[in-house]
């Protein structure tokens, strides 16, 4: 008897909605949204709530994460952008994550990033994640800006990328293994000198949010998916909060 009240309780609730957010309701009783319905973009404190905390980083990955004082999260606008100069340029975006050449003139609303380090180095996978959502106006900018993203990356495949830093010189980068499956971004990053450090990169789109997954591996480690799976979690919180 208490299911049955429930799901009386439910059809009366979502009927109720229906007369102030616009539903349709088929001849068989079921309700479904009016096809004219979109998700309502994300701006401001909101886009905080997208980002993975340090639990739900271990769930995704097997290890624990913790926050450091040296590297707070950051939450503004485009001043947040990454600026640091690099050959070839139009490959910047590829390596770095946020950086200000792949975001052209594009009118971003806010930014949110976030990094998070490993507690421990024993049986540890992962260096650090770096994670970052950028709101745009709507889903239609957004689409077209991870429609630059994967023009961009796929031209960088097997590229060599090199940093510049103001006082000369700087590391360099390989790119490798861009891919775009599901509206989501991958490629590989493979930089050092004495030893190699592979970071995996995913950007994916979600309405009106681009989102930046950077994952640091440790030399030798490669684990599949994992960056792909970060940028998938908060796609998913994204479309929880349009």
């Amino acid at each position: 008897m208490r299911i049955g009240w429930l799901m009386v309780a439910l059809v009366a609730a979502l009927a109720a909605g229906c007369m102030t957010a616009g539903c349709t309701a088929t001849t068989s009783g079921k309700v479904v949204p009016a096809p004219s319905l979109a998700p309502h973009p994300l701006i401001g404190q909101t886009v905080k709530q997208v980002l993975l905390d340090a639990p739900e980083l271990t769930q995704i990955i097997g290890q624990l994460f913790k926050s450091k004082a040296q590297l707070p999260p950051h939450f503004g606008g485009r001043e947040l952008l990454f600026g640091l100069p690099a050959t070839p340029s139009e490959c910047a975006g590829v390596v770095f994550e946020l950086h200000r050449s792949s975001y052209g003139i594009a009118d971003i609303r806010t930014v949110a990033q976030e990094s998070w380090w490993t507690v421990g180095v024993r049986n540890a996978k992962v260096i650090d994640v770096l994670e970052a959502v950028v709101a745009l106006p709507a889903a239609v900018a957004a689409d077209a800006l991870f429609a630059k993203f994967t023009q961009e990356w796929k031209r960088c495949n097997d590229k060599t990328v090199t940093a510049h830093f103001p006082s000369g010189g700087g590391p360099r980068a390989v790119i490798s293994d861009v891919r775009a499956s599901d509206s989501v971004l991958t490629a590989t990053v493979e930089s050092g000198t004495s030893y190699t450090i592979a970071n995996a990169r995913a950007v994916g789109v979600r309405a009106n949010c681009a989102v930046e997954v950077d994952v640091a591996f440790f030399a030798n480690q490669r684990p599949a998916g994992v960056a792909v799976d970060i940028a998938h979690a908060i796609m998913d919180k994204v479309s929880s909060l349009s």
